[in-house]
């Protein structure tokens, strides 16, 4: 019952989602704290993913990386240590249908949902969520990046 108290709190206040859209998590948490881009850096290039934003609601961070207008990597952190209730109540707001399957020990626990999204924890990093499109939308920047970094220049 304690569970189920915490879930139904911690996940209508606190949490964004996985695919939802900039307006959906403004409605959710009001206008962001910070605005700006994620970025990757492949081939000593930086490119941007898209855009990032970042909510604080009481003692919560969550940062949001857009691709294709939805929210495809997500990051809860916070102030003070996680409870294992904290941990997978993250996990169940951000399931989208699937199954998360831990992958590792206690100190920095992993998860891999059946879609291939990946979830990973750590006490001093908290939270992080990255979607297959977000995987997809890195890979081809990384690809790119490659390319451009193997043109022979004309001498």
């Amino acid at each position: 019952m304690k569970i189920a108290v915490v879930f139904l709190l911690l996940s209508t206040c606190v949490f964004a989602r996985l695919g939802e859209t900039k307006d959906q998590l403004v409605a959710r948490f009001d206008n962001p704290v910070n605005q700006g881009i994620s970025q990757i850096t492949s081939q000593s290039r930086t490119m941007v993913v898209g855009p990032e934003l970042v909510f604080v609601q009481k003692d919560w961070s969550i940062t949001c990386d857009l691709v294709d207008g939805r929210c495809a990597r997500i990051s809860y952190r916070k102030q003070g240590d996680w409870t294992e209730e904290q941990i997978q109540v993250v996990l169940a707001v951000n399931k989208q249908g699937g199954k998360w399957t831990e992958q590792s020990g206690k100190t920095v626990r992993t998860w891999k949902r059946d879609d291939g999204a990946l979830a990973g924890w750590s006490e001093a990093d908290g939270i992080s969520i990255t979607t297959p499109a977000y995987l997809h939308a890195k890979a081809i920047l990384e690809a790119k990046a490659k390319a451009e970094a193997s043109v022979i220049p004309n001498i």
